[in-house]
């Protein structure tokens, strides 16, 4: 009888352990690599050679993988779009955000003896420590603090969600409100990292931290990678949302520390990259900022881990300097809305996923906001308010396999840089409509997802022309 009452006891203990699982909202960790398209990644099976990434194919083969995952062109565009579920001709950034490193209220840092060369492509840029100090008056200032992001909808919850971001910001400049703290007047609880859109330098950066600026030296993505663990660490029994947006493997182009290379990338000669030599250096970027995914997911206790969405992403195609990989035409790569500059990994490991999911139906990283929200609360629509138009559409019907079909009709990317571009793309499921400029291309995406093979648009064929006039007919409505 005792023995009876004993096991009756851990049954109903067991179960509610697993209620109280339930009730627990989960956490979310947000991890975003700089300047990666789809060929980067073996997992994808897309080009050729590819980085080593045992993390991030790992998760894939837990999670789940999207085929033909859009995001904005650039860096900037894309991570507001995120935040706020919003296209840039709503939220205001519609390009990349200068860099304002003179501006930053203290001495740019020498480099330390040990870092390694970097290969900066000044001759595009300007000379380093003066990129961005004009404005130009046709470039963006940053995300109006009038935007609701997510970590603000997050901390609106009956349990509120500590928030933290790491690394990369590149929404804020010197014309904001709130400049140097505008993550944390954002929805952040804490963030450090490097507002600019590139580091100075890896080895050597302004590093701020909740709005104080100082010199920083060691190796940056190492620092943004402790500074998640900390941030997580510190959150016990709390839901967090933590933001983690790598530097790497954005320019400029080097060989990280070799602590954090495991493959034959620890040979590479650290004084040979150059411009004419950069895709060795640019895989072993990646290879690094795997090695500190890794360092990431495994300082999360397993059973906090079991109950955290593990979000992987690339804010927009490889940069042509890192020279992408095969088949990716350089030309057509980051800063082009080409399936080279818009189609980028995203991968999702986490409650309720079944392992090694594809989905090969479209998406944008517009719609992580609504997916984040509805994960987090049930819903999105009784967390956003009614009268804010949101262009997000709620991904958790693929993540749970309640969906079979396309949720979208057509995905939707632009940048806008001034006089220098104004590109913009909109595709369904068969055809793919590019603006560069104002000069048009259309694609048949469908059967030349590589765009190989423009059509003749004083040639189409009636089923064409339809879809055509349709896309047309959407990108202006979009404009």
């Amino acid at each position: 009888m005792k023995r009876l009452k004993f096991l009756l006891l851990a049954v109903l203990a067991t179960m509610a352990t697993g209620i109280l699982a339930q009730e627990q909202p989960p956490n979310f960790l947000v991890l975003i690599g700089d300047d990666m398209g789809v060929e980067t990644l073996s997992s994808y099976g897309v080009g050729t050679p590819t980085a080593v990434t045992p993390n991030l194919d790992r998760l894939a083969n837990e999670g789940v993988r999207f085929e033909n995952f859009w995001a904005e062109p650039v860096c900037s565009p894309t991570r507001a779009a995120i935040l706020t579920g919003r296209y840039a001709f709503r939220n205001g950034v519609p390009g990349p955000l200068m860099a304002f490193w003179g501006r930053m209220g203290v001495p740019l840092p020498d480099k330390p003896a040990t870092a390694h060369k970097e290969a900066l492509f000044n001759s595009v840029l300007g000379p380093i420590e003066e990129v961005g100090d004009p404005m130009p008056d046709d470039y963006t200032p940053g995300l109006l603090n009038s935007e609701l992001l997510i970590p603000e909808l997050l901390k609106r919850l009956p349990t509120p969600y500590a928030t933290g971001a790491m690394g990369k910001w590149h929404l804020s400049s010197p014309f904001n409100e709130n400049w140097l703290d505008h993550p944390n007047a954002n929805g952040f609880d804490f963030y450090a990292g490097t507002l600019a859109g590139t580091a100075y330098s890896y080895f050597a950066w302004p590093h701020v931290e909740n709005g104080e600026v100082r010199q920083e030296t060691g190796y940056v993505d190492t620092t943004n990678a402790d500074n998640a663990i900390r941030f997580i660490s510190e959150q016990g029994d709390r839901p967090w949302f933590a933001w983690v947006a790598f530097n790497n493997p954005h320019t400029h182009v080097h060989l990280p520390p070799t602590e954090l290379l495991h493959s034959e990338a620890r040979d590479l000669d650290p004084d040979a990259v150059s411009p004419d030599n950069t895709q060795p250096y640019f895989l072993a970027q990646i290879e690094a900022l795997d090695t500190l995914t890794g360092r990431i997911t495994a300082s999360i206790p397993e059973d906090v881990l079991d109950n955290t969405y593990v979000i992987f992403l690339g804010d927009n195609g490889t940069d042509r300097w890192s020279d992408p990989p095969a088949p990716i035409d350089p030309q057509r790569a980051k800063m082009t809305t080409y399936e080279g500059g818009v189609r980028v990994p995203l991968i999702i490991r986490g409650p309720g996923i079944e392992a090694g999911t594809t989905i090969p139906y479209m998406a944008h990283v517009v719609d992580l906001f609504a997916t984040i929200l509805e994960l987090a609360a049930g819903d999105n629509e009784s967390v956003v308010p009614a009268d804010r138009p949101i262009d997000s559409v709620s991904l958790v019907p693929y993540l749970h396999g309640s969906a079979d079909e396309e949720l979208r009709e057509w995905n939707y990317s632009s940048v806008r840089m001034g006089a220098m571009r104004n590109f913009r793309a909109l595709r369904n499921s068969e055809y793919k409509l590019i603006i560069n400029n104002g000069n048009e291309e259309l694609y048949h995406i469908a059967e030349d997802p590589a765009e190989l093979h423009a059509l003749d648009l004083d040639n189409l064929a009636e089923s064409e022309r339809s879809h055509y006039l349709a896309l047309r007919a959407q990108l202006e409505a979009l404009n």
